[in-house]
């Protein structure tokens, strides 16, 4: 589940700010270099707007990479799993997901500078927004079989990664991700 979400995202910045996340080259991991060959092999990015992706869970991996980049980034933060059966056995599944869409700053930015940042963000996130809700209605990617019709867009203002921007904090559904009604059988 999480390297489909690696492999979703890395469609819609440019290429060479997602092997950038690479940065090891290799590993003794035999998905890193399959995961390396298909983000090279990508086509042409969904949104080209977007420089670079920053993908994880853990606050000292992404300040890293924030530090390591210029630009603007869609980070990508994979949150709990939660599952429900219902009384016809069927099970569902959610995770909670957020994505945002940040742009670095200068230390010298002023309050002008900061809105038209944040103002870029918010567009490129409606974008974003927009393609997720279209993806998760296709059978293209059953993983993400489900957008919540509910989600928040809020504020990312983080002055640790020199960054403003926004989030989309969203549930994504699927029907029995983790393959358990085959163990019923």
């Amino acid at each position: 589940m999480i390297l489909n979400l690696l492999k979703y995202f890395a469609q819609y910045p440019q290429k060479e700010g997602v092997i950038s996340m690479f940065s090891n080259g290799a590993s003794q991991s035999p998905q890193y270099s399959t995961l390396l060959e298909y983000v090279k092999n990508l086509p042409d990015p969904l949104m080209p707007e977007l420089e670079n992706l920053v993908f994880g869970q853990s606050y000292d991996d992404v300040k890293r990479r924030v530090n390591d980049i210029t630009g603007n980034y869609l980070f990508i933060d994979f949150g709990e799993f939660s599952s429900s059966r219902d009384s016809r056995n069927s099970i569902l599944d959610q995770q909670k997901l957020a994505a945002t869409i940040a742009m670095k700053l200068t230390d010298s930015a002023d309050m002008v500078e900061v809105a038209i940042a944040s103002d870029v963000a918010l567009s490129l996130l409606a974008s974003l927004r927009k393609k997720l809700i279209q993806d998760s209605q296709s059978s293209a990617t059953p993983w993400l079989d489900k957008i919540s019709d509910n989600h928040d867009i809020v504020p990312f203002v983080s002055p640790e990664f020199k960054s403003i921007g926004w989030t989309l904090m969203f549930n994504s559904s699927a029907a029995d991700l983790f393959d358990v009604k085959s163990s019923f059988k």
